[in-house]
């Protein structure tokens, strides 16, 4: 759904008009169950992503603007193949401060939004495999027709959490507990959906790859 279509879907359900119920109080409306819904969850599979970047001089890394640091998962040093180990700040500063140069880093940190890579090392400036999530967008800002940086299932939410703020405001406590709880129901089905497992192997602490044979396996049927 676009911003114009959850605006007319909560005005039929209201049965008001734009005179009545603005677009600037309706957006903000969306925009505060937008937030909240999105905030439930860190790590929503719609936000995942991969991005190619690269050193900045033998310390930093030049980070996407809409890259969440604080939901990276790996970091791949796209020469050497080695995935860098993310460590403390305190600890890196104790180890490799005052640390001679090597040839690759083999640790990075994050503090401020900046990921540094430890310990400095000497050579040219170097890529990475970077995977992580994205901050959502501002999609509100973008006008009528913009689509709903979430999934689909997530669309409707939005709708009873704008009716449920705009009956607050009409101080009907009865029909605004009925909607945030629409809200919260729908919330918990949608969210079950789109964060389920993507694979139904049993889960293994430290258990490596599967282990998969490279011939052809035989079945031998012993007789009875």
């Amino acid at each position: 759904m676009n911003l114009q279509q959850l605006r007319d879907a909560i005005r039929v359900q209201l049965d008001m008009d734009e005179e009545e119920l603005p677009d600037a109080l309706l957006d903000s409306y969306l925009q505060e169950g937008y937030s909240r819904t999105i905030s439930m969850e860190n790590r929503w599979p719609f936000f995942e992503s991969l991005w190619t970047v690269g050193s900045v001089g033998d310390t930093n890394v030049a980070l996407p603007a809409e890259c969440n640091v604080q939901q990276i998962i790996s970091l791949i040093d796209a020469t050497s193949g080695v995935r860098l180990m993310q460590v403390a700040p305190e600890l890196a500063e104790d180890n490799f401060v005052t640390h001679s140069a090597w040839t690759h880093p083999i640790y990075y940190t994050v503090w401020g939004n900046q990921l540094t890579l430890w310990p400095h090392y000497t050579g040219e400036p170097r890529s990475f495999h970077l995977r992580g999530y994205r901050l959502e967008k501002d999609w509100i800002s973008q006008g009528a027709g913009s689509e709903v940086d979430a999934d689909p299932r997530l669309h409707m939410l939005l709708v009873h959490y704008a009716i449920g703020l705009a009956y607050a405001q009409q101080e009907d406590e009865v029909l605004e507990d009925v909607y945030m709880k629409r809200w919260q129901s729908s919330y918990l089905a949608a969210h079950n959906a789109i964060c389920a497992p993507r694979h139904h192997r049993p889960l293994i602490m430290n258990g490596g790859l599967p282990y998969v044979p490279t011939y052809q396996p035989v079945s031998w049927n012993l007789p009875a």
